[in-house]
């Protein structure tokens, strides 16, 4: 495979996708992506920037050439057409150019990538995971998933919504393509030819999508399965129960991957006890953890110098010009000041710092809805740089504590100043916390505030949950710990799409053991998985009642307990991330449904909660609006931040037409109540 790509992305696919599934299109991490595979000769992306205009910085920051298509009709436009002439034109004319890839989820290019497979281009497809329709990923060589691409799940999500049943898929195709090479009589068989093989049975196989960098690191965890072996410092990978000759034998492959604090066997003596024991949770070290929840709220992805250098800048222009400028206005001018300085800052780079000071509350809006388009003044407390930088960082510490962890001053210090010895400055981030009441030292353990350990047991969105973990019996034969509740949360996953009943049982039980690790202070138990089960229970019950019940008027307390439990500035926002859209759509829905009304077309699964918020709040039927209203009220006091999105989208896409405006202006209202 060469190592040029020639890249053609469709746009408007792309980012209505993103648009509808609440997500921040970043190219940043995508682009890190392509460059893994290959040096990028030719890169385009093709859409109408009249509606995209506020994506095209980005793109040329990472050096996209933005052709425009124009529509022909509303929600229709040529990209398709143009796509392939031009990827048809590069296979022609460029010989050196051996790997196409093709970022979309239509089905329309399934052809063009049949056509560059025919010129002997090797084809690598990328497509979001629910929408991108088989007969494109079946055509490509490799389909990897958008999702995994930009870093949205990893191998600390190995029990996400969907990545429990991919996880069983991929080793199902990995002894699939062992037997394939056992009848040829081809074992054991190089690592690299294995995967080749695996991909020509199932294109949408990378290990990318299940939570892994390489692919020799998800061999090494599926040793339970497999044994590897080394030969010329290659990999070489056979079935558990092979019977290797002395050429085999006397090479084992010598795993550097540890399980539970021992080496992963893989000798062939071992083969055997491998397969034989269950697999077992990987512990995670503190500082694992740590990075893990500075990951999902993306607090991480910035270094140290730029993080500090824009915050001060961010500190002077609200000092010397309070509310002369909106969040746009103003990241928009450091980002041209930058550009002037030949300084490599994207406005998305610039953005995730000031989420920092925004979840800390460091700005002030002066009683107008939070947005970016109002404008901002710096918090009234904050009365210097450091004070104002010390207030935005007093989140990574925040976090930890919301996440149930012990802290460790070293490790933060480290990760946050590259520093270790500076555990000073920890500790006045924990007495800003204090000194604000988000947090208290209770026996020297620092914590949310509340009367328990579990400092959300008394929150009222929360009351029909903990009624069911109260109330639910522990069968006398399961085990009790955090390790059951994660089998038990595994299990649940697996029955989701089956039987919402089963499911809610599962999650159910994974909630009162974790709740009850909590509350005996196991290791290990933290909050953050307790809420990941109760927003997965929450999810599941909610919709065992609506959709198999038709029970919409109990089914809405449980929505209202996942949107309490999934806010943006928490680690569970990008966890559940897949689930936001469809839970909020079907809450709506539900209105129709209560009062036996038609939800009429579009689809659900086409349409998003913008258009489904704008159709009720104009609807005929005013029993139907008054519902909705209501409805969204209660959605505005246990989230407000989401009903922000779902306003900022009526605007961004339909800000042309007074009846959308007004459906966002009724929205902004309530959270104004």
């Amino acid at each position: 495979m060469s190592n040029q790509l020639a890249i053609f992305m469709d746009f408007e696919n792309i980012a209505l996708w993103a648009e509808q599934e609440f997500l921040d299109f970043e190219l940043t991490p995508l682009m890190s992506y392509l460059q893994q595979r290959g040096s990028v000769a030719i890169m385009r992306a093709y859409g109408d920037w009249s509606r995209f205009s506020r994506y095209r910085e980005d793109l040329m920051n990472n050096a996209v050439d933005l052709l425009q298509v124009f529509s022909v009709r509303a929600g229709k436009n040529r990209a398709d057409i143009r796509m392939a002439l031009d990827a048809l034109e590069i296979a022609i004319q460029r010989h050196q150019i051996d790997t196409f890839v093709i970022i979309s989820g239509d089905s329309d290019f399934g052809p063009l990538v049949t056509k560059l497979r025919e010129y002997g281009k090797y084809t690598l497809g990328i497509g979001p995971r629910d929408v991108t329709h088989p007969l494109l990923v079946r055509a490509c060589d490799e389909f990897v998933y958008i999702e995994a691409a930009l870093g949205e799940f990893g191998v600390d999500d190995a029990l996400s919504e969907t990545a429990a049943a991919d996880q069983e898929a991929a080793r199902q195709l990995l002894l699939k393509a062992l037997r394939v090479h056992e009848q040829r009589d081809d074992l054991p068989v190089l690592a690299a030819k294995l995967k080749q093989t695996m991909l020509l049975l199932e294109p949408t196989f990378n290990e990318v999508n299940i939570g892994h960098t390489q692919f020799k690191e998800w061999l090494e965890r599926s040793t339970d399965l497999v044994t590897l072996y080394a030969r010329e410092n290659q990999i070489y990978v056979a079935l558990p129960d092979f019977e290797p000759g002395p050429e085999w034998e006397a090479r084992p492959w010598p795993s550097s991957s540890h399980a539970n604090g021992q080496a992963i066997r893989t000798a062939p003596a071992l083969a055997s006890a491998a397969a034989a024991e269950p697999a077992v949770p990987v512990k995670l070290s503190l500082r694992q953890q740590y990075n893990q929840i500075f990951t999902r709220l993306k607090m991480t992805s910035v270094d140290f110098a730029t993080r500090r250098d824009v915050l001060r800048d961010i500190y002077r222009e609200l000092r010397e010009r309070p509310g002369e400028r909106t969040t746009d206005e103003l990241l928009e001018e450091l980002c041209e000041r930058y550009e002037t300085q030949g300084l490599i800052r994207s406005k998305t780079t610039l953005r995730q710092i000031w989420q920092m000071g925004f979840r800390q509350r460091a700005f002030d809006y002066q009683e107008q809805v939070a947005s970016v388009h109002v404008p901002v003044w710096l918090d009234a407390e904050i009365d210097s740089e450091a004070a104002f930088v010390q207030r935005a960082e007093s989140g990574f510490v925040y976090a930890v504590v919301n996440a149930g962890l012990d802290i460790d001053k070293v490790e933060l210090a480290q990760i946050l100043l590259n520093d270790g010895e500076h555990t000073e400055y920890i500790d006045n981030l924990l007495e800003d916390l204090e000194q604000r009441g988000l947090v208290v030292a209770v026996d020297g353990r620092f914590m949310l505030p509340g009367h328990s350990s579990i400092p959300f047991a008394d929150e009222p969105a929360l009351q029909p949950i903990i009624h069911d973990i109260e109330n639910v019996q522990i069968p006398e034969n399961i085990q009790v710990g955090i390790d059951k509740a994660r089998s038990l949360a595994k299990t649940a996953m697996l029955q989701r799409s089956q039987d919402f009943a089963a499911s809610a049982r599962s999650y159910l039980l994974a909630c009162r053991l974790q709740w009850d690790a909590v509350e005996a202070g196991e290791p290990g138990a933290t909050l953050e998985d307790l809420r990941w089960y109760m927003a997965s229970y929450a999810s599941v019950r909610a919709g065992e009642l609506s959709q198999i019940h038709r029970d919409y008027a109990h089914s809405r307390p449980y929505y209202l307990a996942f949107f309490f439990l999934v806010q943006e500035d928490d680690p569970l926002w990008s966890r559940m991330r897949g689930l936001i859209n469809p839970m909020l759509s079907y809450y709506w829905v539900n209105a129709w449904r209560e009062l036996g009304l038609n939800a009429g077309n579009p689809s659900l699964s086409a349409t998003t909660p913008a258009e489904i918020a704008v159709r009720a709040a104009t609807h005929e039927t005013q029993e139907l609006c008054s519902l909705w209203y209501a409805m969204s009220n209660a959605l505005a006091e246990v989230n407000p931040g989401l009903l922000r999105r779902v306003a900022s989208q009526i605007r961004l896409n339909r800000g042309e037409s007074p009846m959308y405006a007004q459906v966002a202006d009724s929205l902004e209202q309530m959270l104004m109540q």
